[in-house]
């Protein structure tokens, strides 16, 4: 089971389309950035994903500054979008946090739960 701790704007939306995506094998809480990015700090979670306007500031700021910048990307700028290719890539590189912008939630999630998944059989 992955464990994804999910925070930032439209994080219901976010958690639907995990679980769509990811089904039985992923576990998601809904929190604060700050405690989001906790969790994965302490295990308590596998992976951080969040949402913003752009995808990338206040989506990952505060995992960037607890996790550091190395282990967090964004995968869905504002205006762009989702590359498989590219996340698969950040996956195998070992990122646990992502960011999303708002409006390429469900594709960059669909994306990113399949390469979670692949990474984890």
């Amino acid at each position: 089971m992955i464990r994804i701790a999910i925070a930032g704007l439209q994080k219901d939306r976010i958690a639907r389309s995990v679980q769509q995506a990811g089904g039985d094998r992923v576990e998601v809480t809904i929190t604060s950035d700050m405690d989001a990015a906790r969790k994965v700090k302490n295990g308590q979670a596998d992976y951080y994903i969040g949402a913003c306007n752009s995808g990338g500031g206040a989506a990952l700021s505060i995992a960037i500054g607890l996790l550091g910048y190395t282990r967090c990307a964004t995968v869905a700028k504002s205006g762009g979008k989702p590359d498989a290719g590219h996340i698969d890539e950040l996956v195998r590189q070992g990122t646990v946090a992502f960011g999303i912008a708002e409006e390429s939630i469900e594709a960059a999630t669909a994306y990113l739960i399949d390469s979670l998944l692949k990474k984890h059989a």
